[in-house]
């Protein structure tokens, strides 16, 4: 027996109706009376939550058993209801009949207390368990909605992540993300973390100083950070804010969430492929200038070896003629041809020795051409 269980015992008979009440109540039943199918419909409408059986006459004046009957089982609040008739026609036609209109039990007049009680608990027990099943059907039927939808989320995701590949830059990176987003109603902002500074990408265009500060501000609270509607998922690259989750539905903000989370994870994978990409870039335009440089210096002192060279040899030839003029002894302009080609020497075997500076020019450029060919 189920506990604050109220049976609504039905007949125009006042006599049947008091006894089977008392006896029904003596077996630990709660129990509520009407004299009329109308009166018992009326009672049942009112409050459908509150009966857990109806025990019905069949025969009465005005609406019957059978009317009665027809009317609670196609009435969603009320078809679940078990209803038990107690009647004098128990022929295979009548039960037949009963059957046909959804009539859960009968039991003959004059009912035996022992077996209507026994019927009553039954047909409680059964609608108790019936319960439970649509109960667990329901929640079953809703995870297994959220299992689809979330399944189909998961599919979209896959499809962003490859999309996502093909993305040449983070703008382009933020129009695929604000286009998933976007589909589902979400309003967000992206902000990416890039050596140079914060780049912000706002779904409607521009990202006011505010929202850039505040979202920068949440990066020390955890992965996830919640305040309001707004949900700021961290990580080491980026953020993504979104303005509006659906707080007041928590099967849907449950969903949003994790589905944003799994999308967050395909981000973060391209953002940190074109960080690298980007520094790769970076890099290689430093070694093409620095080989550029080297390249100058090389020619540069080649150019300084040359002209040092021809203003020595200028200066010997300058000298030779000089001499005709200066009337200098034999031995003096021996003394002055020594000292030029001694000149000449001491420059040659400096850049001579520069030669090993050439040898590390081309030792520097080789590797960094090696850098720059990857």
């Amino acid at each position: 027996m189920i506990e604050d269980t109220v049976i609504l015992v039905v007949d125009d008979d006042p006599d049947v109706l008091a006894m089977t009440a008392l006896q029904l109540e003596a077996k630990g039943w709660v129990v509520e009376t009407a004299e009329s199918g109308q009166e018992a419909l009326d009672k049942v409408r009112a409050e459908p939550g509150r009966y857990g059986v109806v025990v019905s006459d069949v025969v009465m004046p005005g609406m019957g058993g059978y009317e009665l009957c027809v009317e609670l089982k196609n009435n969603e609040e009320t078809m679940l209801i078990p209803i038990l008739f107690v009647s004098s026609l128990v022929s295979l036609e009548e039960k037949t009949k009963g059957y046909g209109v959804g009539v859960d039990d009968y039991i003959s007049k004059p009912a035996d207390i022992d077996e209507l009680s026994m019927k009553v608990n039954r047909l409680v027990t059964n609608k108790s368990h019936g319960e439970q099943l649509n109960s667990q059907l329901a929640e079953s039927q809703t995870v297994a909605m959220q299992a689809m939808t979330y399944s189909s989320d998961l599919g979209q995701v896959l499809e962003f992540y490859k999309n996502s590949i093909a993305t040449k830059d983070f703008k382009a990176l933020a129009e695929l993300l604000f286009q998933f987003t976007g589909e589902r109603g979400l309003r967000c902002t992206l902000q990416i973390l890039t050596p140079q500074g914060v780049l912000n990408f706002g779904d409607r265009g521009e990202v006011s100083p505010l929202e850039s500060n505040v979202i920068e501000l949440s990066r020390t609270r955890g992965r996830f950070f919640d305040f309001g509607p707004r949900t700021v998922i961290n990580y080491d690259d980026f953020s993504l804010l979104t303005k509006n989750m659906p707080v007041d539905d928590p099967e849907r903000y449950g969903i949003f969430k994790d589905t944003l989370g799994t999308l967050c994870n395909a981000i973060e994978a391209r953002v940190k492929f074109l960080l690298h990409e980007d520094s790769a870039r970076q890099n290689e335009q430093i070694v093409s200038t620095v080989l550029g440089v080297l390249e100058d210096i090389h020619t540069t002192f080649s150019d300084i070896q040359q002209a040092n060279m021809g203003v020595i040899n200028q200066l010997s030839e300058a000298l030779d003629e000089a001499m005709m003029d200066l009337g200098l002894t034999s031995h003096q302009e021996e003394l002055v041809r020594e000292l030029v080609d001694e000149c000449r020497d001491n420059s040659s075997a400096v850049f001579t020795r520069s030669e090993v500076l050439y040898e590390k020019f081309d030792e520097v450029k080789g590797k960094l051409d090696a850098i720059l060919n990857g």
